[in-house]
C-alpha cells in the first residue's frame, strides 16, 4: 500500500515544479532572443563588409555595366578575405562570379527574381544608390543588394551568406551556461523552500496534534486560533463543533443521570405506598380468617343446653372482641384507601411529567391571570381551612395555556398551604401586568422558609426541601417539577425566594 502524500510534500513539490517551469520559460524566451540577436549581429556584419568594400578607391562611383563587371574580381576579393561568401550577378540576374569562405565555406541559394518578396520590406541604405535586403532561407543567413548610380537602374547584385550552423556553438554554449545556472537555481530553491514551505504549515501541526489529544480524552481542550486567517477560522470552526458537541454530551449525560435518578425515586416513592396496602390488606385477611374459625366454633357451640348460659357469656364477649376487630379493620381500610389514592394520585403526576416531556405544545390563548384566579378562589379558600388567604388581583392579559396555568396555580398554592400552620398560617396571592402582555404571579406564605443551598432543587422530581424522606403532607415532591415543566413550556420565568423563619415566594412570569 502506497504512502499517503503529506501536505509539506505536495507543496514543496508544486514549488519546485513552479520554479521548473518558469526557469524553462526563461530558458526559451532567451534562447529566442540570443538567437535574434546573433542575427541581427550577422546580417549587420555583412552590411558593414558591402560597405566597405564599395567604398574602397578601387571601385568605381557612378558605375556602369561595363565598369561593374571589372570590379568583379574586386568585390570577390574584398568579400571573401572577410570570411564571407559572396556572389555577385549582372543586370540581367545572371552570376558572373562567386567566391566561398575560407572560414565557413557554403554554396549559397541561388537568387531569383521575386525573392526579395520575402525578405525585409524595409531596406537598407548602404550609400547613394545601393540598398540592401536581409532573408533567412534554407539554414542560410543571406544579404541581398543591387548595386548602381542614383536615379539609375541597378548595374549588378550583389549576394552575401553565411550559414546559421554557425550561431550553434554560441547557442550551444549560453544554453550550458544557463543550464548550469538553473540547476544551481533549482537546489537553491529546493533548499529555500523548505522552510518557506513548512512555516505556514506549523500552525496545521498544531492543529492536528490538539486535535490528537482531544480524541485521546482531553476533552476540554480546545484548538489554538493561530496561523494565517484560513487556519484560525477553520480551528474557530472545529471549536465551536466541539462545544457543541461537549453541551450535547453533557445533556444527554444529565437527562441519563435524571432519568436514573427518576427511575430510583419512583422507585422509592411507589414501594412505599404499595408496602403499606399490601401489609394492612394481608391483615386484614388474617383477621376475617380468625372471624371465620371463631364463627364455627360458636356455632358447634349453641347445640349443647347445659352450657347455652356459659356459651352466651362467651359469645358476647367475643363479639365484643370483634367488634373492637372491626374497629381496627375499618382503619386499616381507611388506610389502604390513602394509601391507594396517594399512589393514584402520584401516578397522575408521574403520567403528566411524561407528556410534559414529550414537548406537548400550550394551547395559547389571550387569558386574563386574575379571572383565573378569581375562579379558583372558591377551591382555595376550601383548601386553606383555618389559614387566612389575601389577593391582590390586577387584570393581566397574557397568552397561556388554560388547563396549565390552572395547574400552575393550584401546585404553588396548595405548596403553600401545606407549609403553613393550620391557625397562623397566612398566604398572600398576588396577579400584576407586565410590559409586551406578560403577566405575573407571585404566591407568598409565612411558612418556615427554604434553606438557601436547597433553592436550586425544589424544582426537581421528587425533592423535599427537608432533604429527607419525610413524608409532607399530600405529595410525592413532584408538584413543583409539574410547575417548572410548564413554564418552560410557555417560555416564561419561575423562581423562588425564601427565609428560614421568615416564609416563601414564588414568583412565576408568563
Amino acid at each position: 500500500m502506497s504512502r499517503p502524500s503529506t501536505l509539506t510534500r505536495d507543496l514543496y513539490a508544486r514549488y519546485l515544479a513552479v520554479v521548473a517551469v518558469l526557469l524553462v520559460l526563461v530558458a526559451a524566451i532567451q534562447f529566442e532572443s540570443l538567437h535574434s540577436a546573433l542575427v541581427v549581429a550577422g546580417e549587420s556584419s555583412l552590411s558593414f563588409a558591402l560597405r566597405d568594400a564599395l567604398a574602397e578607391p578601387s571601385v568605381a562611383r557612378n558605375l556602369t555595366a561595363a565598369d561593374f563587371g571589372k570590379t568583379v574580381p574586386m568585390l570577390l576579393e574584398s568579400l571573401s578575405v572577410r570570411g564571407i561568401n559572396v556572389r555577385i550577378y549582372n543586370a540581367q540576374f545572371r552570376p558572373i562570379g562567386e567566391r566561398q569562405s575560407r572560414y565557413d565555406p557554403m554554396h549559397l541559394q541561388f537568387f531569383r527574381r521575386g525573392m526579395t518578396a520575402a525578405m525585409r520590406a524595409d531596406p537598407i541604405s548602404l550609400q547613394a544608390g545601393t540598398e540592401a535586403f536581409v532573408a533567412e532561407s534554407h539554414g542560410q543567413i543571406l544579404l541581398f543588394a543591387n548595386v548602381g548610380a542614383p536615379s539609375r537602374l541597378p548595374v549588378g547584385y550583389v549576394e552575401l551568406g553565411y550559414p546559421d550552423s554557425t550561431l550553434y556553438p554560441i547557442l550551444l554554449e549560453q544554453a550550458a551556461k544557463f543550464l548550469f545556472v538553473s540547476v544551481i537555481v533549482v537546489v537553491f530553491a529546493a533548499a529555500i523552500l523548505i522552510p518557506v514551505v513548512r512555516a505556514p504549515l506549523r500552525p496545521l501541526h498544531r492543529l492536528i496534534q490538539t486535535a490528537l489529544r482531544i480524541r485521546a480524552g482531553a476533552f476540554q481542550e480546545r484548538l489554538p486560533l493561530l496561523g494565517t486567517h484560513e487556519t484560525v477560522r477553520l480551528a474557530g470552526v472545529i471549536n465551536d463543533a466541539l462545544d457543541l458537541l461537549a453541551d450535547a454530551v453533557k445533556r444527554e449525560q444529565d437527562a441519563a443521570w435524571r432519568m436514573k435518578q427518576f427511575v430510583s425515586d419512583a422507585s422509592h416513592e411507589l414501594r412505599t405506598p404499595l408496602t403499606a396496602i399490601r401489609g394492612f390488606t394481608d391483615v386484614l385477611l388474617r383477621r376475617v380468617e380468625s372471624y371465620s374459625q371463631e364463627l364455627d366454633l360458636l356455632q358447634q357451640g349453641m347445640g349443647d343446653d347445659g352450657d347455652r348460659e356459659e356459651l352466651s357469656r362467651s359469645a358476647i364477649t367475643r363479639l365484643l372482641l370483634n367488634a373492637q376487630k372491626l374497629t381496627d379493620m375499618r382503619q386499616g381500610l381507611l388506610t389502604v384507601a390513602s394509601e391507594t389514592g396517594r399512589l393514584e394520585a402520584l401516578v397522575k403526576d408521574l403520567l403528566q411529567l411524561a407528556k410534559l416531556g414529550e414537548g406537548i405544545s400550550p394551547q395559547f390563548e389571550n387569558l386574563d391571570l386574575a379571572v383565573l384566579v378569581a375562579e379558583m378562589r372558591p377551591q382555595f379558600d376550601i383548601l386553606a381551612e383555618q389559614r387566612i388567604i389575601s389577593y391582590d388581583l390586577k387584570s393581566a392579559m397574557t397568552k397561556c395555556d388554560k388547563s396549565m396555568v390552572q395547574q400552575i396555580l393550584y401546585n404553588i398554592v396548595t405548596n403553600s398551604i401545606q407549609h403553613t400552620v393550620g391557625d397562623t398560617g397566612r398566604v398572600w396571592i398576588c396577579v400584576e401586568p407586565l410590559p409586551d402582555q406578560k403577566a405575573r404571579l407571585v404566591v407568598r406564605d409565612n411558612g418556615p422558609g427554604i434553606a438557601k443551598e436547597q433553592l436550586d432543587r425544589i424544582f426537581d422530581r421528587f425533592y423535599r426541601a427537608s432533604g429527607a424522606r419525610q413524608r409532607n403532607p399530600g405529595g410525592a415532591g413532584l408538584g413543583l417539577a409539574i410547575v417548572a415543566e410548564i413554564v418552560r413550556a410557555h417560555d416564561g420565568i419561575v423562581k423562588v425566594e425564601s427565609e428560614l423563619g421568615v416564609g416563601t415566594k414564588m414568583t412565576v412570569e408568563l
